[in-house]
């Protein structure tokens, strides 16, 4: 229903959506809710103990750390892209268009992640749009 889907996409975080790609059809909400419930404070926790650990740490072990967060998003997307090539695609396309962003004008003059959250949105409503899921193509 429309309030489980507003209350699932308030906490959609990295880990959660590697949780709710993983299961397949239908998601459960309060399996969801049972996921939000640990990552919320898990991801608070630990970004206050990132923001100490940086703020002590030398800034070339800062950096190196940063390249760990690209291979958690890796962990998270390709067992799922390996089983199905609409989610490949979406990667691939991601991939491409995240590079091309960086030099095309107006969108090379925003910041990073204004423009990884404007590439989300664009690329998460085309993939919904001409692929949407089976169960959401019955009830329409």
């Amino acid at each position: 229903g429309f309030i489980h889907r507003l209350a699932m996409a308030f906490a959609v975080t990295d880990e959660l959506f590697g949780i709710a790609i993983s299961r397949p059809g239908v998601l459960n909400p309060y399996y969801y809710y049972g996921g939000m419930a640990v990552a919320i404070p898990g991801w608070s926790i630990g970004t206050a103990c990132g923001i100490v650990a940086g703020a002590a740490l030398p800034e070339r072990i800062v950096s190196a750390l940063s390249v760990a967060l690209f291979g958690m998003f890796l962990a998270i997307i390709m067992p799922p892209a390996r089983e199905s090539r609409i989610i490949l695609t979406v990667v691939i396309t991601s991939f491409i268009a995240s590079f091309a962003a960086t030099y095309m004008e107006p969108l090379a003059q925003l910041t990073g992640g204004t423009r990884t959250i404007i590439l989300t949105v664009v690329i998460a409503a085309a993939a919904a749009w001409f692929r949407p899921v089976q169960s959401q193509q019955k009830e329409a």
